[in-house]
């Protein structure tokens, strides 16, 4: 960041490489939609630039669609969501009313998204101490890997994620580290707030475990704060302690700051609105746009089952004396005892036998407890977890190869806990090598079957390095922690929610460009190392 002081921007190495990748992506984008497609693999080709038999062949066709209707209603007709759920069908449709209905229309954003997202990951590499050149080389798998070209070559939502989740990783991995400066702090918490909403717009589910996480570090800062009054307490040079306590307590207050837009963005979901411009007072062709925030709280899942349990109250309503009371007052209390024991036993056989017959057809139960917070929490986790199983293992393909574990549901939290392994495995290692050269019952192609096997190959030579880089203990730093530990957390997520190693794939892409980019890194620094007997020859020559 030192390089900021600069005279010229163009001298700074990020937006050289933002410049690189935008150009790059654009080119070959094209490149792919004009050219290689429907001229070098026409059997691959679905028309207008797009790869047959994925879900942006969709997108353009309902894209075409709005767009005209926009056409011919005007803006007003617009509408971010047309299906109720896709944001990149209102933004496809955007471009395809200001352009050319085309696929590529949309690449000058593709790539621009994909720019940003290569720019953060460089940005995060270089804060490990590397050198320009070591994290530029470190970078390009992000930019070469085959499976890059569906970021910003195709039509889906996945560009947007990749350079949201990179971005706010970067903002918070430099807000939260020792080297930053006073005057990042606005710009990074500008950044990390727009690329939350960005984020929230496409996979707005991606909002909690960003809340999750920014929890489990306000904890740790906490816990290292009380560790740090501790040692102010009982040190005779109170300076140096004094100091890192003041900075901890700066760390915790940018948590603050950094974790109440996710809140938001996790209770709230963002909508735009257009309207035409009245050329009287706005000559200017492009539409007005209006910008809401509206309540997901009604926002409910129809495959849970959600059963409160309350414990029994009793009230007992104590006798003043009176004398024409047909009854004494440890009489009365013993009888609405007695009542509300009955009524409590009555509600307790009706959650039994409700949970019972969820548990025998296999319907993920939240139990709500009074006075149990902890509890209640853990459960509605696990609940929302066994329900995006559920609603991936319920969806179309049942039957291809690509497919593990299609079978597994989590019916009861301890079902989840005893796949936590097996997830981690599929979620780092999938396709497995056993499926590499496997084109049977798959709806890809030999091609595309053979590119995802040499990208798995390069990624587990890549994982060498990230272990080499993982147990130099004197690399460890919150720059390396919060990207780490936000992208193991999150691919554990998706290795326990999606059954299917194609939408796995590709929507674990910029998780695993953080672990090949780190693993790079420490293959460069494996590089770097003499063994010991060719340092003794040296030493000979030397003399």
């Amino acid at each position: 960041m030192s390089d900021l002081t600069k005279p010229s921007l163009l001298r700074h190495p990020a937006l050289k490489v933002w410049l690189s990748i935008f150009v790059y992506a654009i080119f070959t984008g094209w490149l792919i939609q004009v050219v290689i497609l429907p001229h070098f693999f026409p059997q691959l080709h679905a028309g207008n630039g797009l790869l047959a038999g994925r879900d942006w062949v969709g997108f353009h066709e309902q894209a075409v669609l709005h767009a005209q209707q926009i056409i011919a209603g005007g803006w007003e007709k617009f509408r971010l969501r047309p299906d109720g759920d896709n944001a990149i069908i209102g933004v496809t449709s955007f471009f395809y009313v200001i352009f050319n209905p085309k696929p590529w229309a949309l690449l000058p954003i593709n790539a621009a998204m994909f720019a940003f997202g290569g720019t953060a990951l460089f940005c995060m590499l270089k804060n490990l101490d590397l050198e320009n050149s070591e994290a530029a080389v470190a970078l390009l798998p992000y930019l070469f890997f085959p499976s890059a070209l569906l970021q910003y070559g195709q039509i889906h939502k996945d560009v947007f994620c990749t350079a949201g989740v990179l971005v706010i990783l970067w903002a918070w991995s430099s807000l939260l580290s020792k080297k930053r400066r006073l005057k990042e702090i606005i710009p990074f918490l500008v950044i990390s707030a727009v690329a939350l909403v960005m984020l929230s717009v496409f996979r707005p589910y991606f909002m909690f475990p960003f809340l999750g996480f920014g929890a489990f570090l306000f904890f740790l800062h906490f816990v290292r704060l009380g560790w740090q009054v501790v040692k102010l307490q009982i040190s005779s040079e109170k300076h140096p302690y004094w100091k890192a306590l003041k900075f901890n307590l700066q760390s915790i207050c940018l948590l603050v700051l950094l974790c109440v837009p996710v809140y938001l963005m996790s209770t709230l979901y963002f909508d735009v609105t257009l309207r035409d411009p009245d050329t009287a007072q706005h000559p200017s062709k492009f539409p007005r746009p209006t910008f809401l925030l509206k309540s997901n709280e009604a926002v409910r899942s129809a495959d849970t089952v959600r059963i409160f349990y309350e414990e029994p109250e009793v009230n007992v309503a104590m006798g003043d004396g009176d004398s024409t009371s047909t009854e004494s007052a440890p009489a009365a209390a013993a009888r609405a005892k007695v009542a509300a024991i009955r009524a409590a036993a009555v509600k307790a056989a009706a959650l039994e036998a409700a949970a019972i017959k969820a548990v025998q057809e296999c319907r993920p139960i939240l139990i709500m407890r009074n006075d149990a917070f902890i509890e209640n929490t853990i459960n509605r986790i696990f609940l929302k977890i066994a329900v995006a199983r559920a609603g991936f293992t319920s969806s179309g393909g049942t039957t291809a190869a690509s497919n593990i574990d299609k079978g597994i549901d989590f019916c009861k939290n301890e079902d989840l806990i005893r796949y936590v392994p097996r997830a981690l495995q599929i979620a780092f290692f999938a396709p497995f090598p056993s499926k590499w050269l496997s084109t049977e019952k798959r709806n890809s192609s030999a091609v595309e079957i053979y590119i995802s096997a040499v990208e798995m190959f390069y990624c587990y030579v890549a994982y060498l390095g990230l272990i080499y880089w993982l147990v130099s203990y004197k690399r460890w730093s919150l720059s390396l922690l919060i990207p780490m530990g936000f992208a193991v957390g999150l691919s554990l997520l998706l290795g326990l929610t999606v059954a299917n190693v194609g939408t796995l794939y590709r929507m674990r892409f910029p998780f695993c460009m953080l672990f090949v980019g780190i693993g790079m890194a420490g293959l460069i620094q494996m590089a770097k190392l003499v063994p010991s007997w060719l340092e003794r020859v040296n030493n000979k020559n030397d003399l």
